[in-house]
């Protein structure tokens, strides 16, 4: 069973398994860290190839989870078939994938404004503004892990609702990377809860689990976002769109968040915090995927420049790399000085929810950026 996650004393535990994996490799340094003190993730190893070259595998189905339903115009479930390769070659699409379907468009200036196979946009409250983009939503947040679908291909794990919101709700399942907790991206959760989107962190069955794992991880959370939507006495029974799903990941997770939105075509979004996936491509990615870098990110710097390559045009993609952030730097939405948080939401607003009043804050260049690109048009 599950157990309930625990926010307090991660320091401690997540600071012995770093120490270790850095003693092992012999590196003389230490860990990165954030600004609020959050441990870096040392994906080892340092000095990773910044140009991916090899496509992503497909993940295996996650083990009793349930299929969603097919991406409309496709044949590829939302929850990928089949196993992957045991080495990072091949297409990085599930056999019977359509070329043209999934969250993303042909039309990168406006795609996923109105996500494909989903109704109505989610509009919620006034129109925004870079402040209340910026800072926590209106919403109080409600955690709770008792009575859910216990998972098989990952660890412990928090859902995060909105209270007062009007359903239906979008939802994102996130994961963290090489050795960390849960607790290292939980700050995501009550950001993006507070702002109307169920979010639902999870921890990884082994810290070692290898960006394959992570996939299969993010797409088995994914089911339990389902099952919660339809178990009879949850809180949210009944009140998610499960057409707008979305995916994000820290490091190895955020290998592990390329690796499943380029086998999933039917999610809607797709976010990365320092991806490390080194020698992999995505050039079959059709889901809007937003790689957040740091500049002085010393574990996997480079590689989501590389990423953001090997992404197709045709994709709505974006790259922002935090001038002077260390690898941790995109885990909480605080990250360069708030603008992590404003871009991740409105990513999510625009291409998860359909919220076209969020598109303004995308294309605007950020104050706190050292790289930015992106392939979306003006308001």
């Amino acid at each position: 069973m599950k157990q309930m996650a625990i926010r307090i004393g991660k320091h401690a535990s997540y600071a012995v398994l770093s120490c270790c994996a850095w003693a092992c490799s012999g590196d003389s340094g230490s860990p990165s860290s954030t600004e609020s003190g959050t441990p870096g993730d040392p994906d080892a190893p340092k000095g990773s190839a910044a140009t991916p070259a090899t496509p992503a595998p497909s993940p295996a189905p996650a083990s009793g989870a349930p299929t969603l339903a097919p991406q409309e115009g496709s044949s590829a479930p939302i929850l990928a078939n089949g196993n992957p390769p045991t080495s990072s070659t091949g297409s990085s699409a599930p056999a019977g994938a359509s070329s043209g379907a999934g969250g993303g468009s042909s039309d990168p200036a406006n795609g996923g404004s109105t996500p494909s196979g989903s109704s109505t946009p989610l509009i919620r409250g006034q129109a925004p503004s870079v402040e209340s983009a910026t800072r926590e939503g209106p919403f109080e947040v409600t955690t709770f892990s008792t009575g859910l679908r216990d998972g098989p291909d990952y660890g412990t794990q928090t859902m995060h609702m909105p209270e007062g919101a009007e359903p239906p709700f979008a939802a994102v399942a996130i994961v963290p990377g090489f050795l960390a907790a849960e607790s290292s991206i939980a700050a995501w959760g009550p950001f993006l809860a507070s702002h109307g989107i169920v979010t639902l962190t999870i921890g990884t069955n082994a810290p070692t689990d290898s960006p394959d794992l992570r996939a299969q991880a993010l797409l088995d959370a994914l089911a339990t976002i389902e099952a919660e939507n339809a178990r009879s006495g949850s809180p949210l029974a009944g009140q998610i769109d499960v057409e707008r799903l979305g995916i994000m990941g820290w490091s190895m997770g955020g290998g592990g968040t390329l690796i499943a939105s380029s086998s999933t075509p039917s999610l809607k979004a797709a976010i990365t915090l320092a991806a490390w996936s080194p020698g992999v491509s995505f050039s079959n990615e059709q889901v809007p995927v937003l790689l957040f870098a740091g500049g002085s990110d010393g574990v996997a710097g480079g590689q989501s420049q590389g990423f953001f390559t090997s992404i197709p045009d045709a994709t709505p993609k974006m790259l922002f790399e935090v001038r002077g952030g260390s690898h941790s730097v995109a885990n909480s939405p605080s990250g360069g000085n708030g603008e992590v948080g404003r871009y991740g939401l409105s990513w999510l607003k625009v291409f998860l929810e359909g919220d076209e009043r969020y598109r303004e804050f995308l294309v605007q260049e950020p104050t706190q950026d050292s790289d930015f690109r992106q392939n979306l048009s003006t308001p």
